[in-house]
C-alpha cells in the first residue's frame, strides 16, 4: 500500500480554505461584530440628566447637542461615571385632532405615532425632566404625573408666574436667554417628573435618578446670570 504524503502547513491552509472559505469568512464577520458591538456598549455613558420635550416644533440634533452642552454646564457627574451626560429626547406632534377636523393623513399619522410615544415615554420611559406644550403639560397634570414646584424651589427662587404650580413657561427663566435653550419654543413648560417615591410608576426612574435630575431642574429654575 503506497503511503501518503504529509502535507505541509501552507499546503494544509490552502485546503483548509478551499473547503472552508466561506465559513471561515462568517465567522471571521461575526467576530468583529461582536467585538465592535462590546466595545460600544462598554463605551456608553449612562445619561446623568433625562430631558423630554414635546411640541410642535423639532429640535435638531445640532440644537439637541448645544441644549445638552448648555444644561451640562448646570448639572454634576451624578451617576460617578465619570462624564456628565445629558441626554434630550425629542417628540414632534404638530397639533391635536383627527382626519375629520381637517389634518391630513400623513400629518394624521405622524401626530398619531407621536402621541404613543408620548404617553408609551410618561408610563414606562426615564426622562424626569419635561419641556412639553399645554396641551401635554394638562395631560401629565391631569393623570398626577409632576412634582409641584414648591416642593423643590424654595420661596426666594420661586418664578412669579407658574402655571397651576406645576411648570413654567421656558420664557420666564433668566437661562431661556442660554444657547441651545433659546431655541426651545417660549410656549415650552417646564415641569419635573413626580419622584418615584410618590409615583406608582417607577419603571426607568430610581430615587438617585430623579434626584439627580431635580438638582438640575432647579439649577435652571434660579439660573440668574
Amino acid at each position: 500500500m503506497e503511503k501518503q504524503e504529509r502535507m505541509s502547513f501552507s499546503e494544509w491552509l490552502e485546503n483548509i480554505w478551499y473547503h472552508y472559505k466561506w465559513l471561515i469568512i462568517f465567522g471571521a464577520a461575526m467576530i468583529a461584530f461582536l467585538v465592535i458591538s462590546l466595545s460600544q456598549f462598554l463605551s456608553t455613558k449612562d445619561p446623568d440628566v433625562n430631558i423630554l420635550h414635546v411640541g410642535p416644533m423639532y429640535i435638531s440634533a445640532e440644537v439637541a447637542e448645544t441644549i445638552e452642552t448648555t444644561v451640562g454646564k448646570m448639572s454634576d457627574d451624578y451617576n460617578d461615571d465619570g462624564e456628565i451626560k445629558v441626554e434630550i429626547l425629542d417628540i414632534t406632534i404638530n397639533k391635536f385632532g383627527n382626519e375629520e377636523a381637517g389634518i391630513d393623513p400623513i400629518n394624521y399619522d405622524h401626530n398619531n405615532k407621536g402621541l404613543q410615544r408620548f404617553q408609551t415615554e410618561i408610563r414606562a420611559g426615564d426622562t424626569v425632566i419635561y419641556a412639553l406644550d399645554k396641551e401635554f403639560f394638562d395631560i401629565c397634570v391631569e393623570e398626577d404625573l409632576l412634582t409641584p414646584l414648591d416642593e423643590v424651589i424654595d420661596d426666594a427662587y420661586m418664578p412669579e408666574n407658574t402655571v397651576g404650580g406645576y411648570g413654567i413657561y421656558i420664557s420666564e427663566l433668566k437661562a431661556s436667554k442660554l444657547d441651545g435653550l433659546d431655541k426651545i419654543p417660549e410656549t415650552a413648560i417646564l415641569c419635573l417628573r413626580r419622584s418615584p417615591d410618590k409615583d406608582e410608576i417607577k419603571y426607568g426612574r430610581t430615587m438617585e435618578v430623579w434626584e439627580g435630575n431635580r438638582n438640575t431642574f432647579v439649577n435652571i429654575v434660579k439660573y440668574s446670570s
